[in-house]
């Protein structure tokens, strides 16, 4: 009987079902894959729609072009000139005189008892212009230094020989001094540079050397032979300006008839009658003066800054910018349909009884162009025939062309927009806001467009 209350009869456990080891499993396989994908999956950057300007760099350098004449000499020897550079002179007016002897000077002295000027005024009028320029140097001008050389030059000249020249009659000569009077008004300029008679109609590039057009100054010169230079003389307050520019510029100021600039040398501005002139492939822009010739005659390459406004619109990085083809279709065949009564076409197939049948597939219009639409959609990958409205006409879809645009990830997914550039610099576009299947502000996009493709999903 005791050996019969001893004896044990062992159950299996039933196995219990531990829901909580089994989700902590899940979460667990799924933080490894996200870990794993977060460190192996290219994050892409994303940039924030903006409002922005970009300021133009506008500077550049011109050549100045107008109406100038070489006048040379019509007699050899010690030549000395009675204006000051770049003034104005009147028809018949001495401008030069050549001394054929050299002895011209000595006679003057003796005819005067030994003095230079028969008139004490005049050397006041020499202190006075000695005194301006001591009063105005400055280290930073020296160039001034050779102006007012010049000018001293010329005054002596004039103050000497003002009572020769009164004794010229209408032979131009004394004692072997030869004057010779300005054929025209204008503008006495004592320099050469090679380019007198280039003009709108023959210039080429190289004008644009200023290497190569150094001034030849005509005052340094003692003694001169028959038929050299003697002084250029501009004949028309009417000057052109002619500045080289990009093809971007040129498209952009194609519609402008004037335009504002500012002159670099002094600081004052001016509005030039403008137009776009291509010549051999180069573009150029073109501004017309009516005035302020004198006060340039001496110069032949000025530095202006055109006053353009600021291009302002939405600022995107040039990293972003990417191009998509679009299907081109004439206007007649998009209608409207589906439960949205949205854009799309009728698209006609051939089923598996070969039969005719057609089917409405929306699409996407991104951008109108004279009587052709651009559209896209995924079910549609070229060859379709596309039913016109109320006819039996149809279109082939086949022909395509690009647009710019970008990504844009608001979704989490990549979608093309287009973009209208407005203006560009290295980094950065400025871009219509309000642009039909375009962007808006404070839309998110790819930084860098060439690392996504459209309708991947961004991890951000």
């Amino acid at each position: 009987m005791a050996n019969k209350n001893k004896k044990v009869i062992k159950f299996h456990k039933a196995s219990q079902f531990n829901i909580g080891v089994i989700i902590f499993l899940i979460i667990l396989v799924y933080m490894l894959y996200n870990i794993f994908q977060y460190f192996t999956t290219e994050r892409v950057a994303v940039y924030e729609v903006s409002q922005g300007t970009i300021t133009q760099n506008n500077t550049f350098t011109g050549v100045i072009l107008r109406e100038e004449k070489l006048i040379n000499t019509e007699a050899s020897g010690y030549i000395s000139y009675y204006n000051k550079n770049a003034t104005k002179v009147g028809v018949n007016n001495y401008v030069y005189s050549v001394d054929e002897t050299g002895n011209f000077y000595n006679e003057m002295l003796a005819k005067n008892d030994g003095r230079l000027f028969s008139e004490k005024g005049t050397y006041h009028e020499l202190e006075k212009t000695a005194e301006d320029f001591v009063l105005n140097y400055s280290d930073e001008n020296f160039y001034q230094a050779y102006t007012f050389q010049y000018d001293m030059q010329a005054k002596l000249m004039e103050a000497i020989s003002a009572s020769a020249l009164s004794g010229l009659g209408e032979t131009g000569s004394y004692h072997g001094l030869r004057a010779a009077r300005a054929p025209e008004p204008g503008v006495v300029v004592y320099h050469t540079d090679g380019l007198e008679n280039v003009s709108l109609d023959n210039f080429t590039e190289d004008i644009f050397d200023q290497s190569a057009h150094v001034k030849n100054n005509l005052m340094t010169r003692e003694q001169v032979g028959v038929g050299e230079p003697a002084y250029k003389l501009i004949t028309s307050e009417i000057w052109n300006l002619l500045i080289p520019i990009s093809e971007q510029l040129a498209a952009d100021l194609a519609e402008e008839t004037a335009i504002k600039i500012e002159f670099k040398k002094d600081g004052s501005t001016a509005w030039g009658n403008s137009k776009i002139l291509n010549r051999n492939g180069a573009s150029y822009l073109a501004l017309n003066f009516q005035s302020a010739g004198l006060r340039f005659a001496t110069d032949r390459y000025l530095e202006i800054e055109l006053l353009l406004s600021d291009t302002s619109g939405l600022k995107i990085p040039n990293t972003a910018l990417t191009e998509k083809n679009f299907f081109l279709l004439p206007k007649e065949y998009l209608t409207k349909g589906g439960a949205d009564n949205s854009n799309g076409v009728m698209c006609q197939y051939e089923d598996e009884e070969g039969e005719f049948m057609t089917k409405f597939v929306p699409v996407a219009v991104a951008q109108e162009k004279n009587n052709m639409y651009y559209i896209a959609a995924d079910e549609l990958s070229g060859g379709e025939i596309i039913l016109k409205t109320d006819s039996r006409e149809t279109y082939t879809l086949q022909k395509q062309e690009p647009l710019q645009g970008v990504y844009n990830i608001n979704r989490g997914y990549a979608v093309f927009r287009k973009v209208e550039i407005l203006f560009q610099n290295e980094e950065y576009s400025i871009v219509s806001a309000g642009t039909s299947y375009g962007i808006s502000l404070y839309d998110h996009i790819a930084l860098d467009a060439s690392k996504i493709q459209e309708n991947e999903i961004i991890q951000k």
